[in-house]
């Protein structure tokens, strides 16, 4: 499971500054306040006692643990942290018993304590400073490590992504040069239109399924639908007698959707299906209602394998699916005898 981190939370320093800043606001504020009255009274003994705690804490984290234990220096660690502890003892001494007799006339302690009995009433509170830069410590990696974990899985799916954004491409444009090749060696009239179209898709495919057109990754639905309708064209002029029904319900201009995402289906309709029964044609049905498209296809298919080596298309699409659209869509291939039918659910 993935959480998501605060962006601004990706630097160890902004981590650690604001877990002191919450520790200095919370130490002070518990220390202020008096159930009696209901009220805050700050005074300095307790902002003494908070600034010698808090700097103990922020020693063992950015210091100790962030400098030894960091490198598995367990015995310099112990060695700090025992350096942490006597320092929060020596800080507050001289701060209570040493600073406010000379400003103030009084001091926390009896003035004639011993220092070891000092030392050793402090050991407490120096511990739970200890504890709470141990504390933090664990916080901020956690933080940091897990807004690095989020990026570097956006990265790799962002890599992912382009890389079967680009397989898109050279597949399609393969299996549209073997259909126009097709045309041409026939020397058919519907060859210099073949061009025409695949020029169009194209320009799609290069321009405007890229954002150079203005965009920001996701296309208008209405262009993707068009695109669709101009590749059922080209397809129409290599496949002779071709049946199909391509049907389109809903306002498609007020949706945004990621390019060349349906174009797999209709290519695979294509390449394995028999269109030339007109009682079983290729159907495309495309629906949009409450921001969710529908997306279906039905061919009658063929005996025969048109590519030996297998298509990647679907596989294709379904991984982009997966990545894009999380817990968005649902899609049923539904593989019988004689048909082949995929139906998309998408919200946009």
């Amino acid at each position: 499971m993935i959480l998501s981190i605060p962006a601004f939370l990706n630097n160890r320093t902004r981590v650690r500054n604001l877990l002191y800043l919450l520790l200095w606001a919370i130490m002070m504020l518990t220390n202020a306040y008096e159930p009696q009255t209901d009220s805050l009274v700050f005074n300095e003994l307790e902002i003494s006692f908070s600034f010698s705690f808090w700097f103990t804490a922020w020693f063992e984290h950015a210091v100790v643990l962030t400098r030894y234990l960091s490198r598995r220096q367990i015995g310099w660690a112990v060695l700090g942290s025992a350096v942490a502890i006597l320092g929060f003892v020596i800080i507050r001494y001289l701060l209570e018993q040493v600073l406010f007799w000379h400003l103030f006339g009084f001091t926390n302690y009896d003035p004639n304590v011993s220092t070891i009995a000092y030392a050793w009433d402090n050991r407490y509170y120096a511990f739970w400073a200890i504890g709470i830069g141990l504390a933090f410590k664990i916080i901020e990696d956690w933080f940091v490590h897990e807004q690095e974990r989020t990026a570097l899985v956006s990265e790799r799916n962002t890599a992912e992504l382009a890389f079967l954004k680009s397989q898109v491409n050279p597949h399609f444009l393969f299996n549209t040069l073997n259909n126009i090749y097709s045309l041409a060696y026939t020397k058919s009239d519907a060859a210099p239109g073949a061009i025409l179209k695949l020029s169009e898709l194209m320009r799609y495919m290069l321009y405007d399924s890229n954002g150079q057109s203005g965009g920001t990754g996701r296309v208008s639905l209405s262009k993707e639908v068009a695109y669709l309708q101009n590749y059922v064209e080209l397809e129409k002029l290599r496949v002779a007698n071709a049946n199909v029904l391509f049907s389109i319900d809903g306002n498609t201009d007020l949706f945004r959707i990621e390019p060349l995402l349906l174009v797999s289906f209709v290519e695979n309709a294509f390449k394995h299906g028999d269109l030339t029964d007109p009682n079983q044609p290729l159907v495309l049905d495309l629906s949009v209602r409450n921001g969710r498209l529908r997306f279906d296809t039905l061919n009658k298919k063929i005996n025969r394998q048109t590519d030996s080596s297998g298509g990647i298309g679907l596989a294709n699409v379904q991984r982009r699916l997966s990545l894009l659209y999380p817990n968005q869509h649902t899609l049923h291939i539904t593989n019988d005898p004689d048909t082949y039918a995929c139906s998309l659910e998408l919200t946009l």
